[in-house]
Order: structure tokens, then C-alpha cells, then sequence
């Protein structure tokens, strides 16, 4: 467990090291927050700033959490019995936050009540892909191909139910993920694997960008639209999968109780960072919209690239590197653009209430 924490703890300071000017601000974004300073001329713009140093940090941890995963499987764990512990990790920590933040939740419908139960299932289906797929590759190429493709997904369903608008550079954008995605599947299909296993490394993260990018769309719709707490949002996602997770892991896996002190080391260091990640990933997206915040989030694919060199030895092939570069740059592309307009609307909202006119609704 020693040399474990040797190996892991200087690398996870240089991505902390990474993000330092970020956390340097964040005291500042807190006193404007509470100031009400939202829209105001300075350098820092709370609203805009505040979600993406969230979810930068969803991301960061996001991708510790994946090399944990395959760290775990790598060692016998199965994927379902990880997924478990994860959810009860999260049960946990809602249980201690609960009597703290004390959430309400009022004028909500049986019909409503359904409709959450399935979205929380949902959830757990999405990171269960996202798991079985990091047991055919590593995190790097999972994350190339999921992110990429959940960015197009997402963007594409958030205008058409949610009415964010795209530009030129949107489907700019959406061109480089989509050939980012194309070379790294091009790459797994031709590479030195057998062919089964490539196609299953390239469908499973197909499959679960297919389900989560409808899930950010109703994530945002339930937080930010519908003041849903974001504890409530968890405690449906961590009891849902603790109601039928155990029963699916003793009919499908063997689960594995009797591990080495190094493996409960990832385990801990799994659902540590994970937990966290979902947290900071819902405090993102209530500030910013859906679009935005799966773009952001797709920086996770060279961080874990990056991880994977250093923590599994994986070296990236040429093609690999070509795809996922063109995958961050084209969302990169997305989320500077949005951002752009979000913070054009703050300043002419904040001009129109200066000269007293009723400032005009922001673009959803």
C-alpha cells in the first residue's frame, strides 16, 4: 500500500499542478458569487467561470477514476462488483450530506417521480458501459471515442429539446470530433488486437454516449430548469443501483472479497475520485447548459491518455494521437464559442438594466 501511494500521489500532483492558477481563483469566484457580481466587467466572470472550474475538476478526477478501473480489473476485480461499490460509496456520502444541506423537493408528480426513477437506472447503464469498456482497452482510447462522440450526441439533442442554438464554428467543431472518432475507431479495427475485441472496444463507449448524452439533456432539465437538489439527483442514482447491482454481480461475475492491500488501494482511490467527479459535474452543469458542459468535459481524453503512459505503460500510436487531438480540439472549438455567446448575452443584459430596459432572456 506504501509503494502504491509512492507511485500514485506525485502524479496526481502534477495534474493538480496543472489547474493551480484555477484554484487560485476560486476564493475570488466565491466572494463575487456572493456579492451577486454576476455579470459585472472584470476579468473573472463568476457565472461562466464557476461551472468550468467544475467541471474541469469532474474531469480531472473522472480520469483518475478510470485508471483505477482498469488498475482494478487488471487485478481481478470484476467490472460489476466495482460499479457496486461505487454506488454505495455515493449512497454513503449522500447519507452524511443530507441532514447538512437538508434539500427540498416540493410539486412533484407520481408521473415525474417515474420518469427520475428511469433517468437514475439510466445512469447507472451508462457508467456500467463505460466500466465493461475499460476491461477491452485502456482509459485513453474509451475516453477518445466516448467523449468524441457523446460531445456530437449531446450538442445535437440539447438543440432540439433544450434550443441551444449552433453556429458555424458548432458544426465546425462537430466535423473534427467526428473524424477524431472515425481515426480512432479506424485505428482499433486495424490494429494488432483480434478483430471481435476491437469491435467490442469500439461499441461499448459507442453504446454509452448513446445513453448518456440524452441524460445531460435531462440533467440540466432536472437541476437547472426544474430546481431539482442536485442530493436528490444522487440518492436516486445510488439507490437505483444498489437495489439490483448486488443480484446482477453474483448472477453474471464472481465477485472477488479477499483482495491485497493494494487493490482495496485503487478501490478507495476509485471511488474516492469518482464520487467526487459526479458532484462537481452536476455543479457544472447548473451553471452552464448541456452542450458546454460536455464539451468541457471531453479535456478527460488527454488527461487520460497522459495517465495512460505514465500509470499503465501504454505508449499511443500515431493515428491514436492524431484522432483524440482532433476530438479535444473540436470541442474545445464548441465550448470557447459557446462560452463566448453566454458571456455576449451577460454584458447586453447588464447594459439594458444600466439604462433601466428589462434585460433580454438568455439563450437556452
Amino acid at each position: 500500500m506504501y509503494r502504491f501511494c509512492q507511485q500514485i500521489i506525485p502524479k496526481v500532483k502534477v495534474v493538480l499542478l496543472c489547474y493551480h492558477p484555477i484554484f487560485l481563483s476560486f476564493p475570488e469566484l466565491i466572494k463575487a458569487t456572493e456579492r451577486g457580481d454576476m455579470g459585472s466587467d472584470s476579468k473573472i466572470s463568476t457565472k461562466a467561470w464557476a461551472g468550468v472550474v467544475f467541471l474541469l475538476l469532474s474531469a480531472t478526477l473522472e480520469s483518475l477514476s478510470n485508471e483505477f478501473v482498469t488498475l482494478s480489473t487488471n487485478e481481478g476485480i470484476p467490472g460489476l462488483q466495482i460499479l457496486f461499490l461505487n454506488r454505495l460509496s455515493l449512497l454513503i456520502l449522500v447519507v452524511i450530506a443530507w441532514p447538512i444541506f437538508r434539500p427540498k423537493l416540493t410539486g412533484i408528480s407520481c408521473k415525474q417521480i417515474a420518469v427520475f426513477i428511469l433517468i437514475t437506472a439510466a445512469h447507472n447503464l451508462e457508467l456500467g458501459l463505460a466500466f465493461i469498456s475499460l476491461t477491452y482497452t485502456v482509459p485513453g482510447i474509451a475516453h477518445t471515442i466516448r467523449q468524441g462522440t457523446k460531445t456530437i450526441l449531446t450538442v445535437i439533442v440539447s438543440f432540439i429539446f433544450l434550443g441551444e442554438v449552433l453556429g458555424l464554428l458548432d458544426f465546425f467543431g462537430i466535423f473534427l470530433n467526428f473524424v477524431g472518432v472515425v481515426a480512432v475507431g479506424y485505428n482499433l479495427m486495424f490494429g494488432k488486437k483480434r478483430v471481435s475485441v476491437s469491435v467490442l472496444t469500439f461499441l461499448l463507449p459507442l453504446l454509452a454516449a448513446a445513453v448518456g448524452a440524452p441524460l445531460n439533456v435531462f440533467d440540466k432539465y432536472l437541476i437547472d430548469l426544474q430546481d431539482m437538489p442536485i442530493l436528490f439527483l444522487l440518492l436516486g442514482i445510488s439507490s437505483t443501483g444498489c437495489l439490483y447491482l448486488p443480484a446482477m454481480t453474483y448472477a453474471l461475475e464472481k465477485p472477488v472479497w479477499k483482495m491485497s492491500l493494494q487493490t482495496v488501494g485503487y478501490l478507495i482511490g476509485l471511488n474516492v475520485t469518482y464520487v467526487f467527479a459526479l458532484v462537481f459535474w452536476f455543479s457544472g452543469i447548473q451553471l452552464e447548459n448541456a452542450g458546454v458542459s460536455t464539451a468541457i468535459s471531453v479535456i478527460t481524453v488527454p488527461i487520460s491518455i497522459v495517465l495512460d503512459y505514465f500509470i499503465l505503460s501504454d505508449i499511443p500510436s500515431t493515428l491514436k494521437l492524431v484522432g483524440g487531438t482532433l476530438v479535444f480540439a473540436g470541442s474545445m472549438i464548441i465550448s470557447v464559442f459557446t462560452v463566448w455567446k453566454h458571456r455576449k448575452v451577460e454584458k447586453r443584459t447588464k447594459l439594458m438594466e444600466e439604462l433601466n430596459f428589462d434585460g433580454p432572456a438568455e439563450e437556452k
